[in-house]
């Protein structure tokens, strides 16, 4: 059978002042008609640069130096913008990683979708509206309709990286490059999203090449997998495989990193740990602090009361009418001083919104947040000066909530000034130094912009800023979802010792329910705005949880080996 993608000897490198970064190393690869092809790694180790070179998306400082890249027989090395534009969007399909620089946010939903439509499929109007509906549906999306004359601004995460593979897949494409694109679904929802990926594979005969750092999607969704570390494949074969006895030492580390669901214990004695990934932290102090660390408390140190928040959406352009979604309905829940309290739920279902509430980057529609027994509603602008010193946020996207004009060191500094931790300049840069100490960076790299860091890296430099202050909590919004195994693994390692470290309470959402289950001593779960319950961690897989929380547990994809006639039997892939 005819490959759809074959690469042969590709090498890519990047020209850095006084420097030639060589990317990507004599990388082989072939995937044909139905086959869906994984390609893993840890970050920097050059998958998404073998993604950009095959549609020519390079960055300027960057470039093909040698090796083909065949696309059904054609060659696109050395092909201008043009003739490669052929090919983009109606032959390969692109499904980015981040959608917030994906989507233009100039545009509603409906025009970015519908002029796509039109471009490549060649319809009216009317019917482009119609194929754009169809296909947000077709990701999971319930109300098309609202979400075809929003911005993207106006989406959750998950919903925007929902839109982003309805983009990429309504031109039907021959070759879809996937490149990381569930990271910000629920299991519910990444379930649906990979049921139809293996659907466009096993009945359009769509070849795939999935870039992903999540095994258990690997395991439920690819025919081979690629291993990559450090520009080259160390290891390719079978799924089942690679999985079950791994050749290549590197592989075998990957898959170490990876928390199963039910590993809830303590493997030293007293302390929980991820596997595979180096020690955390550097053992240093901001300040000297005697006592111990306090176990968790009945006291509350988070208390929500009611909370409520409406969004209203649309009014611009001719014939927009405003609307009202209710994000988050009448939430009540309290974190207890010393615990890490997960909060869970699909996309859409508010728990980031939920999040943003509790550290006051929001305002409330109704309800109150009181924050260690200070309602801080009625804080007044001093007093919520003072208490933001206490409670601190850790952002998903590391890469957007770091200022790219602006040094590191300068950005966990001035917070340090500000809020008055720091009384100069020189002890604000000695507190900056600990705190990327802390978080195992170097102290020199204060000095650098955050695109000189790769994406673990950038992770840790916004939890140096939110530790810098010595809060008392720590709100975690997704801190690990966009990281490949390894990091994760050091990361939530990190966060394990700097509660111990520091004394710190933390509100930990995320989708990951290893992760949830592996980290938190109690979980909450979310469902279209509302909390649906709260139980303690170790009671996760009772036979009493929601029908909202079972759908959940029902939806992960565990690391396990699978056969490629169950992966394609007509009662795994959904209309």
């Amino acid at each position: 059978m005819t490959a759809v993608l074959t690469v042969d000897g590709l090498h890519v490198d990047f020209q850095l002042p006084g420097a030639v970064v060589h990317a990507v190393r004599g990388v082989d690869l072939e995937v044909g008609p139905g086959e869906v092809l994984a390609l893993v790694g840890e970050s920097g180790s050059g998958k998404s640069v073998t993604a950009a070179g095959i549609l020519g998306l390079l960055p300027r400082n960057a470039r093909v130096t040698a090796g083909s890249i065949r696309f059904q027989g054609t060659e696109l090395v050395g092909l201008g913008e043009r003739q490669l534009n052929v090919f983009r969007g109606a032959g390969i399909g692109m499904i980015f990683q981040d959608p917030v620089t994906s989507l233009d946010p100039s545009f509603t939903i409906g025009s970015q979708l519908g002029d796509t439509a039109r471009l490549h499929l060649r319809v009216s109007r009317n019917e482009a509206l119609e194929v754009s509906r169809t296909w947000l549906d077709r990701v999971g999306i319930g109300d098309p309709d609202r979400v075809l004359r929003s911005y993207p601004h106006e989406l959750s995460g998950g919903m925007r990286q929902r839109v982003m593979i309805a983009l990429a897949g309504l031109s039907g494409p021959k070759l879809l490059i996937a490149d990381e694109p569930t990271t910000a679904l629920d299991a519910t929802v990444q379930k649906q999203i990979l049921d139809l990926l293996l659907g466009l594979a096993g009945e359009a005969g769509t070849a795939v090449l999935l870039i992903t750092h999540d095994f258990g999607v690997v395991s439920h969704t690819s025919t081979r997998v690629a291993v990559m570390r450090e520009g080259t494949i160390v290891e390719i074969g079978q799924t089942g495989q690679v999985l079950g006895a791994p050749s290549h030492p590197y592989t075998r580390t990957l898959i170490d990193s990876v928390p199963e669901i039910g590993q809830r214990h303590l493997q030293d004695g007293h302390q929980r740990r991820l596997l595979g990934a180096p020690p955390a932290t550097a053992r240093v102090r901001l300040s000297e602090r005697t006592e111990a660390p306090r176990p968790p408390t009945d006291r509350p140190i988070l208390e929500l009361h009611g909370v409520t928040k409406e969004f209203s959406i649309g009014g611009l352009g001719t014939g927009r009418h405003r609307s009202t979604v209710r994000a988050v309905s009448e939430v009540s829940l309290s974190v207890r001083r010393g615990e890490i309290f997960g909060l869970i739920g699909e996309s859409g279902s508010g728990k980031s919104t939920l999040a943003r509430l509790s550290g006051a980057l929001l305002p409330l529609t109704a309800g109150s947040v009181t924050f260690d027994g200070t309602d801080v509603g009625t804080a007044g602008k001093q007093g919520l000066r003072d208490l933001r010193r206490r409670f601190q946020y850790v952002f998903q996207d590391a890469a957007t909530a770091l200022n790219p004009r602006i040094r590191v060191g300068d950005q966990i500094a001035r917070p340090l000034l500000r809020l008055g931790k720091a009384t100069g300049r020189r002890e604000a840069t000695e507190l900056t130094h600990r705190a990327l100490e802390l978080v195992g960076l170097n102290a020199g790299y204060a000095d650098r912009y955050p695109r000189e860091f790769s994406g673990g890296q950038r992770q840790r430099v916004g939890i140096a800023r939110a530790i810098a202050l010595e809060p008392d909590l720590l709100i975690l919004d997704e801190p690990t979802s966009a990281l490949d195994v390894s990091t994760q693994a050091a990361i939530i390692n990190l966060l394990l010792d700097l509660k111990d470290e520091l004394d710190l309470t933390y509100l930990f959402i995320g989708h990951n329910l290893a992760i949830i289950d592996f980290v938190c001593d109690r979980i909450g779960v979310m469902r279209q705005g509302s909390l649906v319950e709260t139980f303690p961690a170790g009671e996760l897989f009772s036979t009493d949880r929601q029908p909202a929380t079972r759908a959940l547990l029902d939806a992960v994809l565990p690391v396990r080996a699978r056969r490629r006639e169950d992966l394609l039997a007509p009662s795994t892939i959904k209309d």
